[in-house]
């Protein structure tokens, strides 16, 4: 199958959620960096604080996803045959990447969903062999393959 593929598409739609996340970092750090030496009233303290706290919660989210970016590199040079952290696995109509979480996309006419161990859909798929069915939401899907 076409696994590499499916990696580098997956690692480009990343590199935008991490550049959308350092473009927050970037911003927020911008409005919490205000001269004190200027006139200020307390609303503008509020907001100063606020976007502070919002800067370091981008903050933590980049890092994170800059670690998952890191484990996902890591994954062009490895094979699955098990639905595990790392595995890509094919249906009909979808692709799924465990590993980490990012919005949906296409690829080749298919839906990829980027899930990781936590997601609901996980608990579905964990366990599951090619061939095997799983649930989500109202439809039943086949396991194709896995990578």
């Amino acid at each position: 199958m076409k696994r590499g593929n499916i990696l580098n598409r997956i690692i480009e739609e990343h590199n935008k959620v991490i550049e959308n996340l350092k473009n927050s970092v970037n911003r927020f750090h911008l409005a919490s960096d205000l001269d004190e030496n200027d006139t200020l009233d307390p609303d503008d303290f509020a907001r100063q604080t606020e976007a502070k706290d919002l800067q370091m919660r981008f903050k933590q989210m980049l890092n994170e996803a800059e670690r998952a970016h890191k484990i996902v590199l890591t994954e062009k040079t490895k094979e699955h045959t098990a639905v595990e952290e790392g595995a890509i696995i094919e249906t009909s109509t979808t692709l799924f990447f465990v590993g980490l979480s990012i919005p949906h996309f296409s690829f080749e006419e298919k839906e990829v969903f980027c899930i990781t161990k936590e997601a609901a859909i996980f608990n579905n798929l964990k366990g599951k062999n090619v061939g095997d069915e799983f649930e989500m939401g109202k439809n039943t899907l086949k396991i194709w393959a896995i990578y």
